[in-house]
């Protein structure tokens, strides 16, 4: 319901400013996109030209790539680790 409401405002022609750090929901909602890293703006430009202009081929990999962030899967390891307790979960297949 929430995307729904920022759609129908969006073709009101009314602007929303929506904050997330997940990037797949915001290359789907956004038509502008600012990206910042230690409060200063490391880009301001649409979700295509930022595609268009990096490396990356989603959200994701450009913000990482623009910002230097580079331990998102040690830190979700260490994430897992603590949630489990060490334990091994194996994948389901």
């Amino acid at each position: 319901m929430f995307k729904e409401v920022l759609k129908t405002l969006t073709k009101q022609g009314k602007t929303i400013f929506y904050s997330s750090h997940i990037m797949e929901v915001v290359e789907q909602m956004s038509s502008r996109v600012i990206l910042l890293k230690d409060g200063a703006v490391i880009a301001d430009s649409t979700v295509e030209e930022l595609k268009n202009n990096s490396r990356g081929s989603s959200m994701e990999e450009i913000f990482n790539d623009l910002t230097g962030f580079t331990k998102g899967h040690d830190l979700a390891a260490k994430f897992v680790d603590t949630l489990t307790g060490g334990e091994t979960i194996e994948d389901e297949k």
